[in-house]
């Protein structure tokens, strides 16, 4: 039989009614507060990670200033490039490197002719300041070539019976994107050249059936180009190979009265 509790530690009706639940030791407690508190941490943190990594740093990413700066030099670069192209001349020595063209009963050959004439006229060029590109009969360079005026040199017949005549020739393409152009550089050619050899001359129309025809089909559309037959290497042999300074700064009068055309100069 159990015994009655002492009256001494029966709690009162009261201290029942206003006792607490028990509560576990060092819990923390959750306000909204301490909720703002935990996000602004976590937004310090978040802030100093990005500030020390830049990704621009990191993949060098250029910025805007840099690629408009970027475009304008590349656009520099490109016009000056397209100045420099149509600062230059081309000479193109006929069957240079290729076949011999006419060869002569005596032995002389002519593309050893041909060669001969451009080359001085390409040194007469350069050390007028010039820029001269000289070319064989068929050279890769020559596909799409762009340049102020291209002149390819040939020689004529040296058969002995019958005789062939006296002059030279000059030579277009009916397929020319500018006649007119052309037209200059055909009349600046056959003036000047006339005035240094004293021969005659004759305008001729190349057609697709010539031999030299692919240079016209080779170059830029844009770039201005004559065939020049120096003249025969029978009956004008004499001018060609004794006087071939002067065959050489025909060529060269031409090209600069040409050039003075396009650029205004009245020099």
């Amino acid at each position: 039989m159990e015994e009655p509790l002492p009256e001494d530690s029966i709690p009162e009706s009261d201290e029942i009614e206003n006792a607490e639940p028990d509560q576990p030791k060092n819990r923390p407690v959750y306000t909204v507060l301490s909720g703002v508190q935990t996000v602004v941490s976590l937004a310090i943190v978040m802030a100093t990670l990005l500030t020390l990594w830049n990704p621009r740093k990191v993949f060098s990413t250029p910025s805007l200033t840099s690629l408009l700066e970027s475009e304008a030099t590349q656009s520099v670069i490109e016009s000056e490039s397209e100045e420099d192209r149509n600062q230059h001349i081309g000479i193109l020595a006929g069957h240079w490197e290729d076949k011999p063209g006419e060869v002569c009963a005596d032995g002389l050959i002519e593309s050893d002719v041909n060669y001969e004439i451009a080359n001085r006229v390409a040194q007469m060029l350069e050390e007028r300041g010039y820029k001269v590109d000289l070319f064989p009969e068929f050279d890769l360079d020559l596909l799409n070539y762009e340049g102020a005026t291209l002149i390819a040199i040939y020689s004529g017949s040296c058969v002995e019976n019958p005789l062939p005549p006296s002059g030279f020739k000059v030579a277009g393409s009916l397929t020319a994107q500018n006649p007119d152009v052309i037209n200059d550089l055909a009349t600046c050619m056959a003036q000047e050249y006339q005035k240094a050899t004293g021969l005659s001359f004759t305008y001729e129309v190349i057609n697709p059936d010539h031999s030299s025809y692919h240079i016209f089909r080779d170059i830029n559309v844009n770039t201005p180009a004559v065939l020049l037959e120096l003249g025969s290497l029978k009956t004008d042999r004499q001018i060609i190979i004794e006087r071939a300074d002067s065959v050489a700064e025909g060529i060269v009068s031409g090209i600069v009265c040409f050039l003075d055309i396009q650029t205004g100069s009245d020099s």
